[in-house]
């Protein structure tokens, strides 16, 4: 008999908002980031939402200023991120859901399309089974978004990796976005956390929670 899985994407499902911007943010107001180098990034959100850069391509010249930094520094950075920013805003009902998962023997899993220099951390300190994420280069580049259908793939493939036979029908998939909809059409339980209105429209199937 197979394994019942719980998948949790994190930005706009366990946390609200974005976290790479949050990142980036964070990165200026420690002194990391100049303010020349906060400007390139403002301009190419612009280019991006004009549709000018890909999500792979923004997140990579958004991060691009950790080249710069030694390893140590970037890694004390996406530390203290993580423990002042990203899991005060944790939703309760986030942890409460994945509580029970655990509890039942659920194996959990974060998917992620934020990158492995801080979701590692994230995935750590909520106790997840395992994350499968966006992965950086050693140059802090994005070669491959863990970004909608990615998002399925990558879970069947770390599934076969690891020799895991899963239970389908029985398995929860949260969250929040059409980015999110493969994944959650893998599980026999899609669970819609306070879903925009693409998502809705599209799975309108789905349980649909207001988590805070």
């Amino acid at each position: 008999m197979g394994r019942t899985l719980a998948l949790f994407d994190f930005d706009g499902t366990l946390i609200p908002g974005d976290s790479i911007v949050s990142f980036v943010r964070f990165a200026r107001k420690k002194g990391v980031l100049s303010r020349r180098e906060y400007a390139g990034i403002l301009c190419c959100t612009v280019k991006y939402l004009l549709g000018g850069l890909t999500d792979g391509e923004m997140k990579t010249r958004s991060l691009r200023f950790l080249r710069s930094l030694p390893r140590e520094d970037g890694k004390a950075l996406a530390g203290d991120f993580v423990r002042s920013v990203l899991m005060p805003s944790v939703f309760r009902d986030g942890k409460e859901a994945l509580q029970k998962h655990r509890d039942r023997g659920d194996l959990t899993v974060l998917v992620s399309a934020s990158t492995d220099n801080y979701m590692r951390l994230v995935s750590e300190a909520l106790g997840f089974d395992a994350v499968l994420c966006t992965e950086l280069t050693e140059d802090f580049a994005v070669e491959s978004n863990c970004k909608g259908p990615e998002k399925a793939r990558r879970v069947k493939e770390w599934l076969a990796q690891n020799g895991v036979e899963a239970d389908w029908a029985a398995s929860f998939a949260y969250g929040d976005s059409k980015s999110d909809e493969s994944m959650l059409r893998l599980c026999g339980h899609p669970v819609l956390v306070n879903p925009r209105k693409a998502l809705k429209k599209r799975m309108p199937e789905g349980n649909i929670v207001s988590w805070r």
